[in-house]
């Protein structure tokens, strides 16, 4: 099979990877945190949660053109791999894919050697496959026997880890932050790669491991994560910690690992603060607030002026939102439905990409054409332009009116919730913070299990609200 990207000797095709950042950028709220690539030969290293959508997350992330090693049967047979082929991807051979033939990875070291001493940016996903377990998994030696190669032929490598936390992996419009972690390189490993190269391997994928969890909130996506970001949110608004997304997932990080080993260690004490934490969101819920609704202050003055300038904005929002919906409610369905046959959860988020591109094209297709049989080739033109704007557009409007609706909903639910009511929910959180608090100091200064501990106590479950 040629290898298409090596013979062009770039990254790719420009405009493809614009399209597929719009794409990326449609689906999820992508947030970059980190320092800027260097210029140069990289290797970055990354975790794999979401099949085709990891790549398409760092390329838009990375502020430089990066290729990418992919498994050797995307680039044929199967509808994407004109696009894989594109890409500017170096095909990979392994020994879990049927048919395979593993000696031509030997054309891949071979390709990525020539990629780096060129100065290229690599990336790949040590641990192998795709996987959804919410934790890292043991990572593979190939990026750290790439990284030795090239700097033992006099091509030294930077090695960038990179983690991507996705906050619900398969939800439109949910969140996503890419951590660029701090470069670092494997100088001091080259000499003994030269006479020991499987140890100097395997001590390189050992710090890329490290420096990889260090970005990394494992957790696992069905349960624990939800939990993790509940406890985040409780804890942020009890103490008005910073809400920038790298702070949130070093935060959540550090909950992830103390709700892990207190669930070992201490499970009774685990099950307490679950409950508690449950009791306090169903008192929320009975009154209709969220976590941060138990903060906001809406003075009279600036209820009034909310009003003026939501009722303003509304009056033009409000029919773009409604005609966007309208128009491509069944394009919506339909990708909906579609993803609903993705074989598992790291691919529904790919399904639902490609799908919508699929169906929203096809989708504008039969409506530009409609347009132009019933009211000629000119405005059928002019509907094919102004179409897809409409949907961008739209997607605005309705994520703006959604979230002027919900402050309306705030403010009113506040209004109907005593004084009282407010204040003891405000103790109970500064409890549960409280408590979080002591959980973590407890966790760091653990003494040896023969050693009696004082545990950390829950806080009294209120029902007295009224």
């Amino acid at each position: 099979m040629t290898e298409p990207a090596d013979a062009r000797g770039h990254a790719g095709s420009d405009v493809l990877w614009r399209l597929v950042g719009v794409a990326v950028r449609v689906f999820y709220r992508v947030a970059r945190v980190g320092p800027a690539l260097p210029e140069g030969a990289l290797i970055l290293v990354a975790n794999h949660p979401n099949t085709l959508l990891d790549p398409s997350v760092i390329q838009t992330t990375a502020g430089r053109p990066v290729r990418f090693l992919a498994k050797s049967t995307l680039f044929h047979g199967q509808f994407m791999s004109p696009l894989i082929r594109r890409s500017g991807a170096i095909p990979v051979y392994r020994k879990m894919d049927a048919g395979v033939d593993t000696s031509r990875n030997v054309e891949m070291f071979a390709a990525v050697e020539r990629a780096l001493a060129g100065g290229h940016a690599i990336c790949l996903f040590p641990e192998g496959v795709s996987q959804d377990s919410g934790r890292l998994a043991p990572l593979r030696s190939g990026a750290a026997r790439m990284a030795l190669t090239s700097a033992a032929a006099g091509h030294p490598v930077t090695i960038v880890p990179v983690g991507l936390n996705f906050d619900r992996l398969p939800m439109f419009r949910s969140r996503v932050v890419a951590m660029f972690g701090q470069p670092f390189d494997s100088a001091d490993l080259v000499e003994g790669f030269k006479t020991d190269p499987p140890a100097a391997a395997r001590a390189l994928t050992g710090r890329i491991a490290d420096r990889l969890r260090r970005l990394l909130i494992e957790a696992d996506p069905r349960g624990d994560l939800s939990l993790v970001a509940r406890i985040d949110r409780l804890y942020a608004s009890a103490r008005g910690v910073s809400r920038d997304p790298a702070e949130r997932v070093r935060r959540r990080r550090l909950i992830a690992g103390g709700m892990e080993r207190l669930r070992r260690d201490d499970p009774a004490q685990y099950e307490a603060i679950l409950k508690d934490v449950q009791s306090y969101d169903e008192q929320l819920r009975s009154f209709g607030l969220r976590e941060r609704d138990l903060d906001r202050r809406m003075p009279a003055g600036e209820v009034v002026r909310f009003i003026a300038r939501e009722g303003a904005r509304a009056l033009v929002l409000g029919p773009l939102a409604l005609v966007g919906l309208l128009c491509f409610a069944p394009a919506y369905w339909l990708t909906w439905a579609l993803s609903r046959w993705a074989p598992d959860l790291q691919s529904r988020a790919s399904w639902q990409v490609v799908g919508g591109v699929m169906v929203y094209g096809a989708w504008i297709g039969v409506m530009a054409t409609a347009v132009g049989l019933r009211l000629g080739t000119g405005a059928g033109v002019a509907a094919a332009v102004v179409l897809p704007v409409l949907a961008f557009v739209g997607l605005a409007a309705v994520e703006r009116e959604a979230s002027v609706l919900k402050l309306v909903r705030a403010f009113l639910a506040s209004r109907r919730t005593p004084l009282r009511a407010r204040a003891s929910l405000k103790r109970q959180r500064a409890a549960l913070a409280t408590v979080l608090e002591q959980v973590r100091d407890w966790l760091e200064s653990q003494p040896a299990a023969d050693q009696p501990v004082d545990r950390p106590r829950t806080p009294g479950r209120s029902g007295d609200l009224y």
